[in-house]
Parts: structure tokens; C-alpha cells; sequence
């Protein structure tokens, strides 16, 4: 289907306005959220310790679960 006549303009209403568009910085959902990170958290922990509590965790859910079928 095409269109062989031109489209209408809007119509402005007596005592409104067109809204404008929105500016690219406001635009964002995350605008002025976000704060800098502070430089004693990057010595916060060494590596190693996160690291062995996920694989504590992990050991301990697969035990878990191993455990649960032999245990039928």
C-alpha cells in the first residue's frame, strides 16, 4: 500500500506546546546513578578468598546433590 498524498501535520493546539525531545545525557535510565568506586575497595580482598568461597559452595551443593542420589 503506498500513500499518494501527503501526510498532514499536526495540529497545535491553542495554548500548548510541542514536546520537545528529550536530551541524549537525560535520556538514560541510569543519568546520574552511578558513583565512583572507592580506591580502598579495590584492596578490599585479595583474589583468592571469593574464589574459595564459590568453590566451597560449589563442592558443597554437588556433594549435596550426589549425595542425594545415592542416597535412594
Amino acid at each position: 500500500m503506498s500513500v499518494s498524498h501527503p501526510v498532514p501535520a499536526p495540529v497545535q493546539l491553542a495554548g500548548h506546546s510541542l514536546p520537545t525531545e528529550t536530551p541524549e545525557c537525560e535520556a538514560s535510565t541510569t543519568h546520574a546513578i552511578s558513583t565512583p568506586e572507592s580506591v580502598e575497595l579495590h584492596t578490599a580482598w585479595p583474589g583468592w578468598i571469593p574464589l574459595l568461597i564459590i568453590v566451597v559452595m560449589v563442592a558443597s551443593c554437588i556433594g549435596f546433590a550426589v549425595g542425594r542420589i545415592f542416597a535412594w
